[in-house]
């Protein structure tokens, strides 16, 4: 009798199953970079564009939010 330790391949399926007997289902993303400088860039483009804001777009923008904020709370 050999005492093998389980293939990473059947770990991740054994995890997987008993994830789903839970009644979840996988879902991969692929998400930004953060890391990368191109990221930074796009992130302190926006910036600039939220300083440079009209009064009224950033009272439009507090309003998106307060609408945001208020689906998430439902989710408690």
């Amino acid at each position: 009798m050999s005492s093998m330790a389980p293939s990473n391949a059947q770990t991740v399926q054994r995890h997987r199953a008993r994830r789903r007997a839970q009644g979840l289902r996988l879902r991969q993303l692929w998400l930004p970079d953060t890391r990368t400088p191109e990221f930074a860039a796009q992130v302190a483009q926006a910036i600039v564009a939220v300083a440079k804001l009209s009064p009224e777009d950033e009272a439009m923008l507090d309003a998106f939010e307060e609408i945001a904020a208020g689906e998430l709370r439902k989710w408690d």
